[in-house]
Formats: structure tokens, C-alpha cells, sequence
């Protein structure tokens, strides 16, 4: 999807037509509405992580598209296939609105049209949208805790959801300072991305920050592609690896858990069933995430032990 920007109006020209539509295209961040309010949102139960155990369900995106944005990206390895179908997703088409958007600030010049896009698309768009992220974390108390340092009960779907999130609100936050940089020429108090995260999300410092400005090739104005660097979309960088407990993703039949003497086939399928343990039926029969087991073990031993003092 490509987002093509064309601005048809002159602040003047704006003005003296007393109208507010100057810009004629859609400015608006990819997805945000959609995971925020519509269709895309993790709190549908059409979009339960346990979906996407199916492998078709979290497929999307594989194909990377470059970064040509001047500030680095780089976040924490997605915790399960849920995580994964919205990092893809969300960080492509991130990419893509940076790419296009940085492209026509290249091309537009004058400064009053410079001013209002700064009005526009930093002061109006990317700032509302970075407060409604904020109230969405706090009004479900959605921790980064959730998905870093996950409890024995901490539930899937939360861990998935606060990932999520918070990968939103960097990948705004990209747009934001990415834009601010295109403009510098007409801001006159540029924010970092730790006061985008404090002062507009409204989380406490210290913040963890995800973004690093990189060399640019003075001629062209482009960022220096370094050969070594692998493209986020492939895999992190090795800190945010080292920063995260990573939830097993593999995946269990019917038979591997009679293998593992968990019970009978009978017995299994009632589990199933009753929702004792958490899996998803296929058309080839269930699969149960090796996280879900562990849950239900745990479950299972201190209930016995609980019983049997």
C-alpha cells in the first residue's frame, strides 16, 4: 500500500477561501484506527491470540520493505504468533507511510505549506493519536511488564495485547520524529522520542526508547545503509532480544500429550472441550501452544499440592 501525498492549496490561497480542506490526501497513520476502534483490534474475540496458532492466521508481511527514514527502528521480538502477524503488519506499513511521506516533504518548499503540514500531521494527527494510545495504557493498566516479565498467570491475551500497544506507540512515534526531522526548518521546540512517551503518552520515567538517528549521506540527503544491518522485519536488534522473555510458540497434537502421559485421547479432548486447557481446533485436529500446557501443569501441581498437604 503506498500513500501518496499532494498538497493543492497555499496557506494564502487557503485563507482567503476560508476553507480547512488544504490537504487532499489521507495523512492519517496506517491501521490506527483499525486496532485502536475497528476490525484490527486486539480486544475482538475474531482476533483472540489463540487464532493465530493457525499458521495461515499470522502469515502477512513477510515480503520487507526498506526503511529510507533517517531514525533506526528496533523493538522487542514478538512473544507469540499474535505478536507476530501485528509486528509484520504494523511495522511494514509504518515503513511505508515514513517512506512516502518523507519523499513529498522533500519536494514541498514552502513554507507556509510546511507550517500547516506541521500543524496538521505532527500537531493534530500524530500527538492525538500518541494521548489516544496513552489513555487505551492506562485505562487497561497495560504494562510493558505484561509481555517482558510474564507471571505464571499472567494471560495470553494480555501479554499479547500490551505488546501490541506498545508497539503502536513506537511505530507513531517513528512517524512523529520522522516528520519533525523533515520539518526542522519550521519547528520551534522539538520533542525526543523519551518526552513523546512521558509528556504526550504520560508514562513515568525512565523510559525505554527504540528509535536512534542514523548517518546520513550528506549529498543525497539519505540514510547511510549499513551492509551488516538485518531489516527489522527479519529479526531485532540484539539488545531488545536480550530484553525480553520470549513465550515458546511450539506447538503440541493430541498424541504428544498422551506421548507425555497428560492423560488419554478421551481425556484430553473433554480438557479441550471444557476449556481446561487452552487450544485451537483445526481441521486436522488440535494444537495446544506449549505455553498453555506449562500453564496447565503449574496449574495442576500446586492444585495437588493444595489438596495434599
Amino acid at each position: 500500500m503506498l500513500y501518496k501525498f499532494n498538497i493543492g492549496l497555499s496557506l494564502n490561497l487557503l485563507v482567503s477561501l476560508n476553507t480547512t480542506t488544504m490537504i487532499n490526501f489521507d495523512y492519517r497513520f496506517p491501521l490506527f484506527e483499525s486496532i485502536m476502534f475497528g476490525s484490527l483490534s486486539p480486544f475482538l474475540p475474531e482476533n483472540n491470540y489463540s487464532v493465530y496458532l493457525n499458521e495461515e492466521n499470522y502469515r502477512v508481511g513477510l515480503d520487507s520493505i526498506p526503511d529510507e527514514g533517517r531514525l533506526g527502528f528496533t523493538f522487542y521480538k514478538p512473544a507469540n504468533f499474535k505478536c507476530r502477524y501485528y509486528y509484520h503488519k504494523l511495522v511494514q506499513e509504518t515503513f511505508c507511510y515514513c517512506n512516502d511521506i518523507l519523499l513529498y516533504l522533500e519536494e514541498e518548499q514552502d513554507t507556509d505549506s510546511r507550517a500547516y503540514l506541521r500543524l496538521t500531521l505532527l500537531d493534530k494527527h500524530l500527538k492525538t493519536s500518541l494521548i489516544k494510545i496513552g489513555e487505551t495504557l492506562h485505562s487497561g493498566n497495560i504494562s510493558t511488564k505484561h509481555f517482558l516479565e510474564p507471571l505464571p498467570v499472567t494471560d495470553s491475551e494480555l501479554l499479547s495485547n500490551s505488546y501490541i500497544f506498545h508497539l503502536l506507540k513506537v511505530c507513531v512515534a517513528k512517524a512523529y520524529l520522522e516528520v519533525q526531522l523533515a520539518l526542522s526548518d519550521v519547528i520551534y521546540n522539538p520533542l525526543t522520542e523519551s518526552m513523546l512517551y512521558t509528556a504526550i503518552v504520560g508514562e513515568l520515567p525512565p523510559t525505554k526508547c527504540f528509535l536512534k538517528q542514523v548517518p546520513v549521506d550528506n549529498l543525497q540527503n539519505r540514510p547511510l545503509k549499513d551492509k551488516n544491518t538485518t531489516n527489522p522485519l527479519d529479526i531485532v536488534l540484539s539488545d531488545a532480544e536480550k530484553a525480553i522473555t520470549i513465550v515458546d510458540t511450539k506447538l503440541h497434537t493430541i498424541k504428544d500429550l498422551i506421548a507425555m502421559k497428560i492423560g488419554s485421547d478421551r481425556t484430553i479432548r473433554r480438557m479441550l472441550e471444557r476449556k481446561e486447557l487452552i487450544g485451537i481446533k483445526q481441521k486436522n485436529g488440535w494444537r495446544i501452544e506449549d505455553a498453555e500446557l506449562q500453564h496447565y501443569l503449574k496449574n495442576l501441581k500446586s492444585n495437588n499440592n493444595i489438596s495434599n498437604p
